[in-house]
């Protein structure tokens, strides 16, 4: 028998490798009943690394994880901005918990959890009593401590690791609450919405606010219509202050995953790749020079049989470039298990060499005070009378 994803070992993630977010064992069919999570990693080639299983027993702090089993709008991962912690979300309810994503969270709060790369362990001691009745979606952090999360109502919400209740309302309550995807790029706080007419890809305040009240601008020239889900921002162009190029996965009757030059200030559409019944929901990627080689999930399915893909596509074409071609297969989910989102795994950024220059600096310099100090005390022990 083929071995299940469930049953590979969990260790460190590797920089360079994917990790999808799984939700079903493969042992029965999924229903909207809460149901277990694995944080499946894959070589860009497809191939198998490890499964990471999330909690569904309470043990200390850490509370469960599991998510709905046919919620194809939850899971959607992040990585946090120091590239160190995985950043994911569901509901600390027991796996079978019926119709879990309609919960009142008196009964069931959202779980944020958080993997640590180099080592894999996993944290799931944060909570929220927001999105009552509703999906826990996605969450973002610049350094696994501070927390955004989003949902199916609420807006967005800022904790930090290891918090409880409702946490801070970040975005304006005049703004849309129906979230998708939060993400962070180049310091700034983003987040997608198929609900309202106010956005769709929206910066949520100025950099990454954790007060009340900051407004969600949708970026300039993107359609406040259509149904995006993930989204992946890179920097093509050195005359271009910033990010500079968007990809954006989308579905429900807009579909493709489509991309955008801003230009002028105005984001402009250049090119689709897929169409509405590919049902995308993942998307990442990383950038070599010009060149964006991206991943996404698609098909995830909303079935008991589950379903789901992970595909891949490079885009040479550069800033302002049209995007073509066509998504290569790398891996599909077992039955009755479903692909949600996919996070690329990007290498621990290296301390910088100015920072390293002055931690020289600073270690030499404490070395000679030392040094210093010494030499006084044995000078001034020396030659005294009675000694």
């Amino acid at each position: 028998m083929a071995l299940l994803p469930s049953q590979v070992r969990a260790g460190p993630l590797t920089p360079g490798n994917l990790a999808i977010y799984r939700v079903g064992t493969g042992a029965s069919g999924l229903s909207s009943a809460a149901t277990a999570v694995f944080i499946d990693e894959y070589t860009t080639s497809g191939t198998l690394v490890q499964s990471i299983a999330l909690p569904t027993t309470i043990s200390g702090s850490n509370l469960r994880l599991t998510a709905s089993g046919t919620d194809s709008s939850e899971g959607l991962l992040s990585l946090s901005s120091d590239g160190r912690y995985l950043m994911l979300t569901g509901y600390d309810a027991n796996v079978g918990r019926s119709s879990v994503a309609n919960t009142n969270t008196s009964e069931v709060v959202r779980v944020v959890g958080r993997i640590d790369v180099e080592t894999g362990a996993t944290d799931t001691s944060t909570s929220t009593t927001s999105f009552s009745g509703t999906s826990i979606r996605s969450a973002a952090s610049t350094n696994g401590t501070d927390v955004w999360m989003t949902g199916g109502n609420n807006g967005v919400r800022h904790n930090t690791l290891g918090g409880s209740g409702a946490g801070t309302h970040v975005s304006s309550a005049s703004t849309t609450t129906n979230l998708r995807q939060l993400n962070i790029f180049d310091g700034q706080l983003y987040v997608s919405t198929g609900a309202g007419s106010s956005f769709r890809i929206g910066a949520v305040g100025a950099g990454t606010p954790t007060t009340s009240g900051h407004t969600i601008t949708n970026l300039n020239g993107i359609s406040t219509s259509g149904s995006p889900y993930s989204f992946f921002f890179a920097d093509l162009d050195a005359s271009v202050a910033g990010v500079d190029t968007l990809y954006v996965a989308y579905d429900d009757g807009f579909g493709g995953v489509r991309k955008f030059s801003l230009v002028a200030g105005v984001w402009e559409h250049i090119g689709t790749v897929g169409t509405d019944a590919d049902d995308f929901r993942g998307l990442t990627g990383f950038v070599s020079g010009s060149t964006v080689t991206l991943y996404a999930t698609r098909k995830g399915g909303t079935g008991s049989s589950g379903g789901g893909e992970l595909v891949t596509l490079t885009d040479s074409s550069g800033y302002n470039g049209t995007l073509s071609g066509s998504f290569s297969l790398l891996a599909s989910a077992a039955n009755q298990t479903a692909f949600r989102g996919v996070v690329y795994i990007a290498p621990i950024p290296e301390p910088s060499q100015v920072a390293l220059g002055l931690a020289v600096i600073l270690l030499a310099t404490s070395i000679t005070l030392i040094r210093r100090k010494q030499m006084r005390y044995a000078f001034a022990s020396v030659g005294k009378p009675g000694d």
